[in-house]
């Protein structure tokens, strides 16, 4: 053989382990036109390195995959924290539902248990508030901090004075009052 027929055998030799080369690269994920030269330049020791190297196709479906089963799993989380929220909130309106009707504070009852603001303990001996003649039993609101709170109904509001959340200064409201008068004035709201 010539030196010209050996360099055409080189070149074809060279031709085979770059097509090689790029098409593993291909597969993996890597850059097909780089793998090629050097799959022309180095031969079967760039065949080897593009075999050894970890696929990138997979890698990154390994990934995406990880994303949404991430995602997937926070969406579940903040599902599931609203629902708890939601069954707080549920669970801390019927306890003060009862408390009302009762005329009790059973929050102070279990103190390792918050379901919401605690309140101070209700004084022993004093019963369901009534209100004085002329003003209504339910439907009572409060101007607190500029914003309208309620409907509450009168032994609501009372049991509220009696613990301290509701001030003498706050202004309140019933149907049949002219305008918003502060709690203090309202008879037999505050205790003597």
């Amino acid at each position: 053989m010539g030196n010209g027929e050996e360099i055409i055998v080189q070149l074809l030799i060279g031709l085979v382990f770059a097509a090689i080369t790029a098409g593993i690269a291909h597969s993996k994920g890597r850059n097909t036109v780089g793998w090629f030269f050097l799959g022309l330049v180095g031969g079967c020791i760039a065949l080897v390195i593009v075999l050894c190297l970890p696929n990138l196709k997979e890698e990154q479906a390994k990934w995406s995959a990880n994303e949404i089963e991430q995602r997937r799993l926070r969406e579940q989380l903040r599902q599931e924290q609203l629902k708890n929220e939601a069954l707080r909130q549920h669970t801390a309106a019927r306890l003060d539902q009862h408390d009302e009707k009762l005329g009790m504070d059973t929050r102070t009852a279990a103190p390792g248990l918050s379901l919401g603001p605690t309140l101070k303990p209700t004084l022993l001996g004093s019963g369901p508030a009534v209100p004085p003649p002329g003003y209504p039993k339910d439907n009572w609101y409060t101007n607190e901090d500029g914003e309208q709170q309620g409907p509450y109904t009168f032994t609501l509001l009372n049991s509220r004075a009696r613990q301290g959340t509701l001030s003498s200064e706050t202004l309140v409201w019933a149907e049949g009052m002219s305008d918003w008068q502060p709690a203090g004035t309202i008879p037999n709201l505050f205790p003597v």
